[in-house]
């Protein structure tokens, strides 16, 4: 993935991804081996029309993950890394892999990060994905976290994040293993999952709801007398972030 080029249409504003290898074809005509390991910037195609060309970075990269199950969007997981001050020295423990979008994303950031995932066919593509970013500070394990949370060392966690359709689940185990005055993150795509969060919290009051929070984007066109904001479906709503600190 580290050979990766971005290429982007002056014209229409597409980005394509290119392997590194060949020629490189698309809609809006082809670029020639040639031109794409030239070392220029900029270049014009089959068609005479001009491509910026630049080596890619980790958000190009995280833009071409391999994919089963929707993930975690970067506009959730920056809020998510802000917000829980999750650093170079963190250990994670991370419940509901998925496709391993939030996975990889705290592997390139934090020391330690543990993903349990119930589905062997999920466990295929987050490994993929760790295999694709070379991650060895990343641990996969198929099988179900509310059965393993709490033979984990006491106070060994600077996050748990739970990315499950019943988080209530790991939530009424011993949770131990988070230290106190660090976070449990719950994703929660709809309101009866932070409703049912809520009501356990309540009763078991060993955690604080800090904040639950949702997180928006708005992108903008700029032209020389006209500006507008963009329709992009991840300005959408994707999921409720809910912020639990540990007593």
């Amino acid at each position: 993935m580290t050979n990766m080029k971005v290429l982007i249409s002056k014209k229409t504003g597409n980005y394509y991804y290119y392997n590194g290898v060949g020629e490189y074809h698309c809609k809006e005509g082809f670029l020639t081996e040639e031109q794409l390991h030239s070392g220029e910037n900029l270049v014009k195609n089959s068609k005479d029309r001009e491509f910026l060309i630049f080596e890619s970075n980790k958000h190009d990269q995280f833009q071409k993950i391999k994919r089963g199950p929707q993930i975690i969007t970067e506009k959730d997981l920056g809020y998510i890394m802000a917000r829980s001050g999750i650093d170079k020295t963190s250990s994670i423990v991370e419940a509901g892999g998925g496709s391993g979008g939030a996975t990889t994303f705290f592997g390139r950031i934090c020391d330690k990060v543990h993903t349990y995932e119930i589905r062997e066919d999920h466990c295929k593509i987050i490994q993929s994905n760790i295999d694709k970013f070379g991650l060895d500070n990343v641990t996969l394990t198929h099988g179900d976290l509310a059965e393993n949370i709490e033979s984990m060392d006491k106070n060994s966690l600077d996050l748990l994040f739970l990315d499950m359709p019943e988080p209530n689940m790991v939530l009424e185990k011993n949770i131990d293993a988070v230290k106190s005055g660090r976070y449990v993150i719950c994703y929660l795509p709809n309101v009866s999952q932070m409703i049912e969060v809520t009501k356990l919290i309540a009763e078991k009051q060993n955690l604080y709801v800090e904040e639950i929070t949702e997180v928006q984007t708005r992108h903008w066109r700029v032209w020389e007398r006209v500006s507008r904001p963009e329709f992009r479906s991840e300005q959408d709503f994707t999921a409720f972030l809910m912020f639990l600190r540990k007593l």
